[in-house]
């Protein structure tokens, strides 16, 4: 080669070395940027849900995302009673390791991997928490442990005529209340709400009977009366609507005309509550599958494995989105008549089989 093509090449190779290495300068910047970024969230209330996150923890977690579930052994050491929750995923870990007593909820439901994104922004706020179906209590200390800053905390007990009168109400300690009574008894859910004295709950967890009539009317019942705005409902054990078999009965309950497609089922319900959240798209500000409207008040609807979560609209931040409820700004993409509609809405005009309203 002569020299001057060498000096040319040399010239070129050059170039080529300090643009890589300018290249990867850069990076290095933009990387130490974005992570001095993320760092300065850390321990700061995120407006969207209040939640936060506490300086020690890691973002980028060395753990398995399930490292932490059900299957792995955990004591109360294992609990950071202190951590302040963000993640999803923490919180889901959390939930497993507040499960000391070893409640079917994660056993056998594995509802952590569900409760746990759900009720996130809660964790470590002052809250009031309602759970249907309280059983052998073992979910009593779960919501007590997951929630170290609960404020209030009632469980329903089944009972029917003289229990109710003689045990209706008893204090645990001064942060735990049990009521005695039915889920389907209107008169004990109003002695009940009229002891509340207006106080509302942030969660209610309905694990209840699981008879889908009975799912039905206690959120019928309940949605406005006892759930504050920005509130979760969390129905368990759904299954029971997939019942299909002649004879089909629990706790003395009959479950009848359950199955896909069928009047007797809790989820059937449900499921047209996504055509009622959307309900400004149909033209039709009026539509309701629930009694009393009360599904007017719903924000958004999870269905999951065996639960379906239900959330209770803040008005305040749903004003304008409500807009569209009465003036969809599209009409003209619909079609006129709404015969179609129409012939839709008369499909979902039905109770759950066995429903006995007294309210």
């Amino acid at each position: 080669m002569i020299p001057e093509a060498r000096k040319t090449a040399s010239n070129r190779t050059f170039r080529a070395a300090f643009f890589a290495s300018f290249c990867a300068l850069l990076f290095f910047i933009y990387l130490h940027l974005v992570l001095e970024y993320d760092s300065s969230l850390v321990g700061r209330r995120l407006p969207s849900d209040g939640n936060f996150v506490k300086s020690s923890e890691s973002v980028s977690a060395k753990v398995t995302p399930f490292e932490q579930s059900s299957c792995a052994p955990c004591s109360a050491e294992d609990f950071d009673e202190t951590s302040l929750v963000l993640s999803p995923l923490k919180a889901i870990q959390n939930f497993a390791k507040a499960n000391l007593e070893k409640s079917d909820k994660i056993s056998y439901h594995n509802y952590h991997v569900v409760y746990g994104p759900a009720l996130a922004p809660f964790m470590r706020l002052p809250v009031r928490l309602l759970e249907i179906g309280v059983d052998d209590g073992k979910s009593l200390k779960l919501w007590e442990r997951l929630f170290p800053k609960i404020v209030f905390f009632a469980g329903i007990g089944y009972g029917v005529g003289a229990e109710v009168k003689d045990t209706f109400k008893r204090h645990l300690n001064e942060k735990h209340v049990l009521y005695t009574g039915s889920q389907t008894d209107s008169e004990f859910l109003g002695k009940v709400l009229e002891d509340l004295d207006g106080e509302k709950f942030d969660i209610i967890i309905d694990d209840g009977s699981h008879v889908p009539w009975h799912q039905v009317f206690t959120l019928e019942y309940m949605f406005d009366s006892f759930l504050q705005e920005g509130g979760v409902y969390v129905i368990e054990d759904i299954e029971t609507s997939y019942w299909d078999s002649p004879g089909a009965n629990l706790y003395g309950y009959s479950v009848t005309n359950a199955g896909i497609g069928k009047h007797g089922s809790f989820v059937e319900k449900m499921k047209s509550i996504a055509d009622v959240v959307n309900r400004g798209m149909l033209l039709d500000s009026k539509f309701s599958v629930l009694h009393n409207a009360v599904d007017h008040l719903i924000s958004h609807i999870t269905f999951s494995q065996n639960c379906v979560i239900l959330h209770k609209k803040n008005t305040t931040l749903w004003e304008n989105a409500d807009k569209n409820v009465y003036n969809y700004q599209f009409p003209n993409f619909m079609e006129p008549t709404r015969e179609d509609y129409r012939q839709y809405k008369a499909t979902t005009d039905w109770e759950v089989d066995g429903m006995e309203r007294t309210f």
